[in-house]
């Protein structure tokens, strides 16, 4: 095969290329090194690291004496095992066997009921169990939903929106935890 006349021309200067890209890959040589700053600066923690040895060496023993463990746990251990359990327990009997111990997990209790109606005499929280409530336009709520349905609805149903919505708006559970019917029937 015959060589071109300019392919030993083309791979010399793709070396050289290649070597002015990597050369910032590589340490410079000693004689090429920048020359070392002649202003001194402080450096805190370099100062603070050196002199930590000298400060355990000045330090007395960390560890506690014999005669302090022993008096300590004189007192810590009667207190951490037996007195704080003891008033702990004792605070939570007496509050269990409070008429207001948990009332906020009993409906229908009277300070829940208190509570709640504070709360939804403020402006802010007025209307928060209407399900509607907040909406810009009920009726194009409904409109939406009514088309959503249509599209939806398996074959042969007669169910509609409006039916729907009236019979879920009349809707007694007695279950639900607020319904104070379902509480009288439980018996709390």
């Amino acid at each position: 095969m015959a060589r071109r006349p300019g392919c030993p021309l083309l791979s010399v200067v793709g070396v050289c290329a290649a070597l002015a890209l990597l050369s910032p890959c590589f340490v410079p040589g000693p004689l090429v090194a920048p020359a070392p700053e002649v202003a001194i600066s402080f450096n805190p923690a370099l100062a603070a690291s050196a002199a930590l040895p000298v400060l355990t060496l000045l330090a007395e023993d960390v560890e506690a004496k014999y005669g302090d463990s022993r008096r300590w746990s004189a007192v810590l251990v009667p207190l951490t095992t037996l007195v704080i359990p003891a008033v702990a327990m004792g605070i939570f009997t007496i509050y269990v066997s409070s008429d207001d111990a948990f009332y906020q997990f009993r409906a229908g209790h009277p300070r829940g009921m208190r509570e709640e109606k504070e709360l939804y005499s403020n402006p802010l929280y007025a209307g928060r169990k209407n399900p509607m409530e907040g909406l810009v336009n009920k009726d194009d709520f409904e409109k939406g939903l009514d088309e959503a349905w249509e599209r939806a609805k398996p074959k042969g149903s007669t169910v509609t929106v409006k039916d729907k919505l009236k019979e879920l708006s009349t809707q007694n559970s007695p279950h639900w935890w607020r319904n104070v019917h379902g509480v009288a029937d439980v018996g709390c």
